[in-house]
């Protein structure tokens, strides 16, 4: 791809993403939403991150792998049961990374 097509490609997302945003939050700021709607945006962060985690997980060089010899998701377990048990959030990030450098001197 040459580079005025490449830096076009580019603008062309930027205002694409730009769009997209500002008619959410510029054009629909003031209404209320519907409450089906309402209800759906609860689950936009949650689902992000769950995204967002799954593919840092299980995904390694472009392949899903479920591996038990990874120790990425052995210390994201560890560091959900500390979560899931103190409701701390430093305490879950620390335990997960003490956990995930244990697990990879383990493995």
């Amino acid at each position: 791809m040459s580079t005025p097509a490449l830096i076009g490609l580019l603008v062309a997302v930027g205002l694409a993403t730009f769009a997209f945003r500002y008619a959410m939050i510029g054009l629909l700021a003031s209404r209320n939403l519907p409450a089906w709607l309402h209800a759906l945006c609860r689950h936009i962060a949650p689902a992000s991150f769950a995204a967002l985690t799954a593919s840092a997980l299980f995904v390694q060089g472009g392949e899903v792998t479920l591996a038990l010899a990874a120790p990425k998701p052995w210390a994201a377990l560890v560091a959900a049961l500390v979560a899931w048990r103190t409701g701390n959030v430093l305490a879950t990030i620390g335990v997960g990374m003490v956990a995930l450098y244990l697990f990879k001197y383990l493995f």
